[in-house]
């Protein structure tokens, strides 16, 4: 397999490993990326556990925050609905949806790293922080076995 074939097609010579392993990953940026975008806090208070900021004079800084969230939200919105039409139109891009989803995973957390927030912000710790190290793994070993040869 190739990581940008010279035609596209559904010819996925992978291993099918991966090819299922999208489904739950689907299944969470769906519904990750549309609890950002739409729920009424971005999902930052009642999923991801960040304490609310004070009002100061009479201005809630919190709508700036939910504001971003849910402009993050649109933008996952829209990464899962590309990597969906890949995904169903061209099974032998699987190793390149891996590889986005890898890199998206990555930028997460260096974005974690150069804007860390610390233990006061949340109530309890985000399943987003505890799920880091786990995913990125996961998102690996997919990428590699997508580009492994499968069985005749």
């Amino acid at each position: 397999m190739t990581l940008l074939p010279n035609k596209l097609n559904n010819d996925y010579k992978g291993s099918k490993i991966a090819i299922y392993g999208l489904y739950p990953v689907f299944a969470l940026y769906i519904f990750r990326s549309l609890v950002h975008f739409l729920s009424e806090n971005s999902g930052l208070i009642g999923i991801a556990t960040i304490k609310e900021l004070p009002i100061i004079d009479t201005i809630n800084p919190n709508n700036l925050v939910y504001l971003f969230a849910s402009l993050w939200g649109a933008t996952q919105v829209s990464l899962t609905i590309i990597l969906l039409i890949l995904f169903i139109k061209y099974k032998n891009l699987v190793p390149l949806i891996y590889m986005i989803c890898l890199l998206d995973h990555c930028f997460r957390l260096i974005s974690g790293l150069l804007h860390p927030l610390t233990e006061e912000y949340y109530i309890n710790t985000p399943p987003g922080v505890i799920g880091n190290s786990p995913l990125l793994i996961y998102f690996m070993l997919m990428f590699y076995l997508s580009l492994k040869k499968g069985r005749a």
